[in-house]
């Protein structure tokens, strides 16, 4: 048998196997991710920039500074792809979107928290981009980011277990046996006594309160900074939209006897000096709703009890709104960039 499917595999013509790819057009798949992972990069980029000229500890220094020249050389890998498929490269954000001189606007440990979670979800677009490309070159760029964002996420773990500072993480007890569901009382009800929550759903609550957290501490410290009374009144709403949901989400976890992230408001400075533009600052605001919703929408998928389920469903309203409030502004001041787009060919024929 190993010897005929060596000899079926060896009249495939090693021709068909080859191909060059300048007559192969990126898909819109793989367009879609250049330009998306483009932006985010560009983003962490500016941010980076910014924390290494204020972070004084060597250990969490080296997690940003590894970091930075990810960012950069991705960048620079992208930039070559869409050279060769002849894209323009995308406006996004560099040194005019930072102030070098401004103060630190949130302690140390928080930005490896805040770096460790935006490579965690930037990480899972690498490989959704790279099962969705087909281009040999585009798929090794993203098989090369996949492995630059893992390294990532193991530096900050390990600086954040070496100085004691890992978010908590609940857990729950091993089972002794196998068991199955026989009752549809299992997804509960929306007035009586549920039963206790099973680990899938546990580990997205904690998922989603882990970001709001970071993500509330973030819109504080912005809300100090920005110039734009408009965008400061955004920030404060959005702050407290993100303590109703952890107000919602934490008594979840709590009627089980399971523990919550701990709030990280305390890791914002008193500075009122921005570090970035506004522009930047909201374009970044709106990436971050984005995360929420999709670990909202995973949830969903996820979640059995139906009392959770309508409560995400209440969550997902809430966030869709502030996301139009966000998308709004950054209409308004001319900031959107444009995402590429099918020809419209009403334009073209009329």
């Amino acid at each position: 048998m190993e010897q005929a499917n060596q000899n079926l595999y060896e009249q495939v013509p090693s021709s068909l196997l080859q191909h060059n790819l300048v007559d192969i057009p990126p898909t819109v798949a793989e367009i879609n991710h250049l330009w998306s992972t483009y932006m985010a990069e560009s983003m962490a980029l500016c941010f980076q920039k910014h924390i290494v000229t204020t972070i004084k500890d060597p250990d969490y220094l080296n997690v940003i500074q590894s970091a930075l020249e990810l960012s950069s050389e991705n960048i620079t890998r992208i930039e070559n792809i869409f050279n060769l498929i002849q894209h323009p490269i995308p406006e996004a954000f560099g040194e005019k979107d930072i102030n070098p001189t401004a103060p630190k606007l949130f302690d140390e440990t928080y930005w490896v928290l805040y770096t460790k979670l935006m490579t965690k979800y930037i990480f899972q677009n690498h490989y959704l981009a790279y099962a969705e490309s087909t281009r040999s070159d585009i798929r090794q760029l993203f098989y090369t980011f996949i492995d630059g964002s893992r390294e990532t996420i193991k530096k900050a773990d390990d600086v954040l277990l070496a100085k004691g500072v890992y978010p908590k993480t609940p857990y729950i007890a091993v089972p002794d046996r196998v068991e199955f569901v026989h009752d549809k009382a299992y997804y509960g009800s929306f007035f009586s006594t549920n039963r206790t929550l099973n680990a899938l759903e546990i580990s997205n609550i904690l998922a989603i309160l882990e970001i709001k957290v970071i993500y509330k501490a973030l819109k504080l410290g912005f809300a100090q900074v920005v110039n734009s009374e408009e965008i400061r009144d955004f920030f404060n709403e959005g702050a407290k939209l993100a303590e109703k949901h952890i107000n919602i989400l934490r008594p979840i976890l709590e009627q089980d006897g399971l523990p919550s992230p701990e709030i990280l408001d305390y890791r914002v400075t008193d500075s009122r000096e921005s570090p970035f533009s506004d522009r930047l600052i909201l374009f970044h605001a709106t990436t971050i709703v984005a995360h929420i919703l999709n670990a909202l929408g995973t949830g969903l998928s996820r979640m059995m009890r139906k009392d959770i389920v309508a409560t995400y469903a209440r969550l997902i309203a809430d966030i869709l709104r502030i996301a139009k409030d966000g998308a709004d502004l950054l209409i308004k001041n001319g900031w959107l960039e444009k995402i590429p787009e099918a020809v419209n060919r009403k334009v073209l024929t009329h």
